[in-house]
């Protein structure tokens, strides 16, 4: 069990999705999080994809003792993709929940060797109770209950739909993180309903003062909570 896992059964966690294309900016609003002493930085899929490693290396210098995940939303190929970001840093990196479940089964043992904690992201999963226990089976102890940017626009829909799939899961001794349009207002709920990480994108980085958002959240968490 990695730095991930061990800090989130302690008590709740707050995570910054840096859901950017720009990494100045990036690097920029992860200094701020970490200066209001956010709990975990994570390198955001479309940060992944733009600049890869590199974005790693530049949010690892400065994240100094935080957790750093990276969102690598990985489907195939895994020791590829693991491996080169284990190495460089990452603390956790993410799997689909949609995978087949002999290659989850082969990525938590990939991610015990590597040291470093591996979350499933069961965004898409058409009942994501049932996978998370089962999941939960092949050793997995970290799932992402996830409502996506599109579906969010589209549907109107918000992570707050998630709150009784966030219950029933924390009943077990599976750790829940929870993505998906957080708003400060929201974060007690979902933490009320048992989730251990509350992941805050856009409500922190298109802030007009990124560090006093992640603050204040801070705030929230610490202040309820430890």
């Amino acid at each position: 069990m990695g730095l991930l896992y061990q800090e989130a059964v302690k008590r709740p966690l707050l995570q910054i999705a840096l859901d950017l294309i720009d990494l100045n900016t990036a690097i920029d609003i992860a200094t701020k999080s970490v200066n209001a002493d956010v709990d975990i930085v994570e390198i955001g899929t479309p940060l992944v994809k733009s600049f890869g490693l590199y974005a790693l290396r530049e949010i690892r210098k400065i994240a100094k003792d935080k957790i750093v995940l990276a969102d690598l939303k990985t489907v195939d190929a895994m020791a590829l993709e693991f491996n080169p970001y284990a190495n460089e840093g990452a603390n956790a990196v993410t799997i689909l929940g949609i995978v087949e479940d002999d290659i989850i089964k082969d990525a938590v043992e990939l991610c015990k060797s590597l040291g470093v904690d591996l979350v499933v992201d069961l965004i898409y999963v058409q009942n994501p109770v049932d996978r998370a226990f089962r999941l939960a089976s092949y050793g997995v102890n970290i799932v992402n209950l996830h409502i996506g940017v599109d579906v969010q626009r589209k549907r109107g829909l918000s992570a707050r739909q998630l709150l009784h799939e966030v219950e029933e899961i924390s009943q077990s001794d599976i750790i829940v993180s929870v993505a998906g349009g957080i708003k400060h207002v929201d974060i007690d709920t979902f933490i009320q309903s048992g989730a251990k990480i509350i992941v805050m994108g856009s409500a922190l980085t298109k802030s007009p003062d990124p560090y006093e958002a992640t603050k204040k959240a801070v705030e929230i968490i610490r202040r309820r909570y430890t």
